[in-house]
């Protein structure tokens, strides 16, 4: 540390207590940009994680719901009523809906 203060009062041109106060404040800074950086970088990953989980389950969602409106519409076609709750065909029912 004494040559980095040493290297910094000669660089600068100031006497060795600002220097020292200047070295130790660039250091500070150095580790703090670190540390934000890193923090940054855990963050973003995490949250393309929590991105990536989501987009899988709306694929799901697309797909199971295009495939419920294929069978619904084969349903009707058929003459049958669509069970919802079910998620099936059902006969045609024997009275007006």
């Amino acid at each position: 540390m004494t040559w980095l203060i040493t290297l910094v009062a000669g660089v600068v041109g100031v006497p060795r207590p600002v220097a020292g106060i200047i070295a130790w404040t660039a250091i500070a800074v150095a580790i703090s940009g670190a540390v934000f950086a890193g923090y940054e970088f855990i963050k973003h990953k995490g949250a393309d994680e929590v991105r990536a989980k989501i987009e899988k389950g709306n694929q799901d969602a697309i797909r199971k719901g295009i495939d419920a409106r294929m069978s619904l519409d084969e349903c009707i076609d058929a003459g049958g009523v669509y069970d919802f709750g079910r998620q099936r065909c059902t006969a045609a029912t024997l009275g007006p809906r």
